[in-house]
Protein backbone atom coordinates (compact mmCIF):
# COMPACT_ATOMS: atom_id res chain seq x y z
CA UNK A 1 0.00 0.00 0.00
CA UNK A 2 1.41 3.10 -1.21
CA UNK A 3 -0.53 6.77 0.25
CA UNK A 4 0.28 9.93 -0.66
CA UNK A 5 -2.18 13.16 -0.13
CA UNK A 6 -4.37 11.96 -3.22
CA UNK A 7 -2.80 8.92 -5.13
CA UNK A 8 -3.40 5.79 -3.13
CA UNK A 9 -1.90 2.33 -4.85
CA UNK A 10 -1.68 -0.68 -3.37
CA UNK A 11 -1.46 -4.74 -5.10
CA UNK A 12 -4.11 -7.16 -4.44
CA UNK A 13 -5.08 -11.06 -3.84
CA UNK A 14 -8.55 -11.21 -4.35
CA UNK A 15 -10.07 -14.68 -3.51
CA UNK A 16 -13.64 -14.17 -3.86
CA UNK A 17 -16.16 -13.10 -6.73
CA UNK A 18 -17.68 -9.17 -6.02
CA UNK A 19 -15.09 -8.44 -3.32
CA UNK A 20 -16.19 -4.88 -2.22
CA UNK A 21 -12.96 -2.42 -1.81
CA UNK A 22 -13.51 1.01 0.19
CA UNK A 23 -10.15 3.07 -0.30
CA UNK A 24 -9.77 5.56 2.34
CA UNK A 25 -11.25 9.05 0.47
CA UNK A 26 -14.45 10.30 0.70
CA UNK A 27 -16.37 10.07 -2.30
CA UNK A 28 -16.06 13.37 -4.89
CA UNK A 29 -16.92 12.93 -8.66
CA UNK A 30 -13.30 13.44 -10.44
CA UNK A 31 -11.24 10.30 -9.48
CA UNK A 32 -9.39 8.10 -11.75
CA UNK A 33 -9.48 4.29 -10.96
CA UNK A 34 -6.87 2.02 -13.12
CA UNK A 35 -6.77 -1.91 -12.40
CA UNK A 36 -3.09 -2.88 -14.38
CA UNK A 37 -3.35 0.64 -15.95
CA UNK A 38 -7.51 0.03 -17.38
CA UNK A 39 -9.79 2.46 -15.91
CA UNK A 40 -12.68 1.33 -14.02
CA UNK A 41 -15.96 2.07 -12.43
CA UNK A 42 -16.22 3.63 -8.90
CA UNK A 43 -19.12 3.55 -6.41
CA UNK A 44 -19.94 5.38 -3.53
CA UNK A 45 -20.04 2.78 -0.52
CA UNK A 46 -22.64 2.95 2.37
CA UNK A 47 -20.03 4.77 4.11
CA UNK A 48 -19.60 7.40 1.58
CA UNK A 49 -16.27 6.46 0.81
CA UNK A 50 -14.59 5.95 -2.82
CA UNK A 51 -15.68 1.90 -3.50
CA UNK A 52 -14.70 -0.88 -6.46
CA UNK A 53 -16.02 -4.24 -7.16
CA UNK A 54 -13.08 -6.95 -7.33
CA UNK A 55 -12.82 -10.26 -9.30
CA UNK A 56 -10.58 -12.99 -7.95
CA UNK A 57 -6.96 -12.06 -9.16
CA UNK A 58 -3.65 -12.24 -8.04
CA UNK A 59 -1.26 -9.78 -7.55
CA UNK A 60 -3.39 -7.12 -9.32
CA UNK A 61 -2.43 -3.35 -8.94
CA UNK A 62 -4.83 -1.19 -8.35
CA UNK A 63 -4.26 3.29 -8.01
CA UNK A 64 -6.24 6.07 -7.42
CA UNK A 65 -5.42 9.66 -8.52
CA UNK A 66 -7.71 12.14 -7.87
CA UNK A 67 -7.77 14.47 -11.31
CA UNK A 68 -11.00 16.53 -10.88
CA UNK A 69 -13.91 16.80 -13.00
CA UNK A 70 -13.68 18.90 -16.22
CA UNK A 71 -15.39 21.70 -15.00
CA UNK A 72 -13.07 22.24 -12.75
CA UNK A 73 -10.53 22.05 -14.24
CA UNK A 74 -12.42 24.85 -16.70
CA UNK A 75 -12.86 26.92 -14.28
CA UNK A 76 -9.38 26.55 -12.65
CA UNK A 77 -8.03 28.28 -16.10
CA UNK A 78 -10.93 30.99 -16.21
CA UNK A 79 -9.93 31.82 -12.70
CA UNK A 80 -6.04 31.86 -12.92
CA UNK A 81 -6.85 33.91 -16.38
CA UNK A 82 -9.13 36.56 -14.71
CA UNK A 83 -6.47 37.12 -11.68
CA UNK A 84 -3.98 37.37 -14.27
CA UNK A 85 -5.45 39.97 -16.20
CA UNK A 86 -6.51 41.92 -12.73
CA UNK A 87 -3.04 42.06 -11.98
CA UNK A 88 -2.20 43.70 -15.89
CA UNK A 89 -5.31 45.98 -14.73
CA UNK A 90 -3.95 47.34 -11.75
CA UNK A 91 -0.63 47.43 -12.89
CA UNK A 92 -1.66 49.67 -15.92
CA UNK A 93 -3.77 51.97 -13.37
CA UNK A 94 -1.35 52.73 -11.24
Amino acid sequence: TNRFLTHYSFKSNTLEKNTTYEFPYIYYPGYEITYDGIPIEYFESSNGLVAIKMEPEYGTYYELNYVGTKIMNISKIISFTSLCLFGVYVYKKH
